[in-house]
C-alpha cells in the first residue's frame, strides 16, 4: 500500500493526548504517514514518537506501556498533607518537577535510536514551546540558535518535557545559554499555540491535517479552596478556551475533531482507560480520513 505523506499538526490537551496517539495510529492505518509533524504540550509527545517512526500497533503498546500516574513527580513539599500543595506553590512555584516526563519519553524514543534532533529527518519534527522569561513564544529546534545551541545535539525528550511544563503544574525547564550564561525558563506550549496551524510548513507535497479537541456538551463546575485548586483551575480553563475558541484560518488544511471529554490534568487514569482514550481517537481519525466529509473542516 503506498502511504501518502502528510504534515501532521497536534495540539495541547493534558492526558487527553492518549487519544492523539490514538489519533495518529488511525492516521497511519488509513494509508498516511507523517513526513512533517508539530506538536504543542501533550501533543509534542505525540509529534516526537511519530517522527521517530513509531507504528500504530508501537503507539498502541506506548500507550499500554507509559505509567500515567506516575508522570506527576510531585516534590517533596507538595506531598505534605492538606497544605503541602500550597506551600509548593509558595516555595517552588509548581507541584511537579517534569523530569519524569523527560526519562519516560527518553526511553520511547531510545527504542527507535533517537536521542536529539540530529537522529531525526531535518525538519520533521516541531515543538512549540514558551520563554516566558523573554514573552514570547519559540519553536524547536528552528530556535535553538538564538540560545546558542546546536539543534542537532538537543534532546528531543528535553523539548517534549519543555514543550508539557504546564505553569503552575510542572517547573519550567531553564535552557542556558553556552556562550552567554544566560538562562531563560521554557514553559507549556499552549501559552503559544495550543492548535499550532501556522506552525505548519507550507507544501504542496505535504498536506496539513491537525488533530484538535471540541468543546464537550456539558461544563465543568471547579471548586476552587485554595492556591494550589486556583492554578488548577486557571490552567485547565486555559485549555479548554483554547480548545473551544478556535480561530478560522485560511491554509489549507483539514481538521479532524476528537471528542473527548476529560480533565486536561488528570493523569490518575487505569491502563485500561488510557487504551479507552486512546481507541477513541484511532477510530475517529481512522473515519475521518477514510471518509473526508466527517472531518470538522477543510480550513
Amino acid at each position: 500500500m503506498t502511504l501518502h505523506p502528510i504534515n501532521g499538526v497536534f495540539s495541547g490537551g493534558g492526558i487527553k493526548g492518549i487519544a492523539l496517539a490514538g489519533a495518529a495510529a488511525g492516521s497511519l492505518e488509513a494509508g498516511y504517514r507523517f513526513d512533517h509533524a508539530v506538536g504543542t504540550s501533550s501533543g509534542a509527545m505525540v509529534a516526537s514518537l511519530v517522527a521517530a517512526g513509531y507504528g500504530p500497533d508501537e503507539l498502541a503498546a506506548g500507550v499500554s506501556w507509559v505509567p500515567w500516574p506516575d508522570l506527576l513527580d510531585w516534590l517533596p513539599v507538595s506531598r505534605v498533607p492538606l497544605v503541602g500543595k500550597a506551600i509548593s506553590m509558595a516555595i517552588a512555584h509548581a507541584q511537579c518537577g517534569g523530569e519524569r516526563i523527560e526519562q519516560v519519553w527518553s526511553t520511547l524514543l531510545a527504542a527507535k535510536g533517537v536521542f536529539t534532533f540530529g537522529d531525526l529527518e531535518p525538519g520533521s519534527l516541531r515543538i512549540v514551546a514558551t520563554d516566558i522569561t523573554h514573552q514570547r513564544g519559540i519553536v524547536i529546534p528552528d530556535r535553538l540558535p538564538d540560545y546558542g545551541i546546536d539543534p542537532d545535539s538537543f534532546p528531543v525528550a528535553t523539548a517534549v518535557r519543555m514543550s508539557t511544563a504546564v505553569p503552575f503544574f510542572f517547573r519550567p525547564v531553564p535552557l542556558r545559554n553556552p556562550k552567554t550564561g544566560d538562562v531563560a525558563l521554557i514553559a507549556d506550549g499552549a501559552l503559544t499555540a495550543n492548535y499550532p496551524l501556522r506552525v505548519a510548513r507550507r507544501s504542496t507535497v505535504w498536506p496539513i491535517v491537525g488533530f484538535r479537541f471540541l468543546d464537550p456538551e456539558h461544563h465543568l463546575h471547579v471548586k476552587v479552596r485554595g492556591p494550589a485548586s486556583l492554578a488548577r483551575a486557571v490552567v485547565t480553563a486555559g485549555i479548554r478556551a483554547a480548545d473551544i475558541m478556535r480561530s478560522d484560518m485560511s491554509t489549507g488544511s483539514v481538521t479532524i475533531a476528537l471528542a473527548v471529554d476529560r480533565d486536561p490534568l488528570d493523569f490518575g487514569l487505569s491502563v485500561a482507560a488510557a487504551r479507552e482514550l486512546f481507541e477513541q481517537g484511532r477510530i475517529a481519525a481512522f473515519d475521518a480520513l477514510t471518509d473526508p466529509v466527517q472531518a470538522v473542516a477543510a480550513d
